[in-house]
């Protein structure tokens, strides 16, 4: 056992992309899964307690991603003047994966003998950090998630500007899918605090985050102290949240959905499908040569409104327990 057990390490090892074909020959993986099931998910909200406005993790199977949200009082722009912004950052280091360095950026293959060279594992689009950044941050403000007019705070003056940020715990495949549903869940344990317009000096005033009290008793509050005392969430419409669902293409023209970090590297080409539960296609991506058909297409959407389905039921269970 111990004899085939070595030389199965040694196929993976030597030969990544025919290892795995010998499975989805056979429509499973090394791990048994099959090919268009996910790995099992979990959020977990209001994760980070102090010094954030909203926060969740979420798991995709080994992948880990963290996610707080914190508040800047921004000024509107002159053509929409009762909106607020939404910024997302995603943050890469050697603790989510050994491929990364402090900075974020994939480290450079180095060989002996020979110069150091980009690291090409895989045609998807996304490795790149600040592409990666885009494509959620664009599904964010494309989407009808938010309302920006809720984010407004004085007409023309003031609005919140919403600072997401994306810590990977770990890297074992999916980033597009991790973050997005960290975004997303962390958005939904949003929560705005009181403010109060200090019109001292003149001028437009200064927008002050008023805090809580905690030290008395409802009876007891004046005005003022249920006022610092009041928070809103954002409202979000069931159908409305956009999920996205990421799958990659082999060349045996098998669709893996929610791959693996071992099998990002070695497919030929990547989709990322945004959708919401009504069928609503938010976004659509594919990276990679390998020419699809309009059938298979059609079947990565039909998979993407099945996984949106199951993950709205998850994300609004947990907003309604909070």
């Amino acid at each position: 056992q111990d004899a085939n057990t070595s030389s199965l390490d040694a196929f993976r090892a030597l030969d990544p992309e025919a290892y795995l074909s010998t499975f989805t020959n056979s429509n499973t993986r090394p791990t048994g899964r099959p090919l268009h099931t996910t790995r099992p998910t979990t959020i977990l909200p209001s994760i980070l307690s102090r010094n954030t406005h909203g926060s969740s993790l979420v798991k995709i199977g080994n992948t880990q991603v963290l996610t707080g949200i914190t508040l800047l009082v921004g000024h509107p722009g002159p053509l929409t003047p009762t909106h607020g912004d939404v910024d997302l950052s995603i943050n890469l280091s050697p603790l989510s994966s050994q491929d990364y360095n402090v900075a974020g950026r994939l480290l450079p293959i180095v060989t002996e003998g020979e110069m150091s060279r980009s690291r090409t594992t895989s045609p998807r689009g996304y490795v790149d950090v600040h592409a990666l950044e885009s494509l959620v941050q664009r599904i964010l403000r494309t989407s009808s998630l938010l309302n920006p007019n809720e984010l407004c705070i004085q007409v023309g003056l003031s609005a919140w500007r919403v600072q997401i940020t994306c810590m990977v715990l770990n890297h074992d495949g999916n980033l597009e899918d991790a973050c997005l549903l960290g975004a997303v869940s962390a958005l939904l344990d949003l929560k705005l605090p009181a403010v109060k317009i200090d019109m001292k000096g003149g001028g437009n005033g200064v927008v002050q985050i008023v805090s809580p009290s905690y030290d008395h008793e409802e009876d007891d509050m004046t005005e003022e102290t249920k006022d610092a005392n009041r928070i809103t969430k954002l409202t979000i419409q069931k159908g409305t949240i956009p999920i996205s669902l990421t799958m990659g293409i082999y060349d045996n023209h098998k669709i893996l959905v929610d791959m693996t970090r071992e099998e990002e590297v070695v497919c030929k080409g990547v989709v990322t499908v945004v959708v919401t539960t009504t069928g609503e296609i938010v976004s659509l991506t594919k990276c990679g040569g390998l020419a699809m058909s309009p059938e298979d297409m059609a079947a990565c959407v039909h998979l993407a409104i099945g996984r949106a389905k199951e993950v709205e039921e998850l994300l609004l269970s947990l907003d309604e327990a909070s």
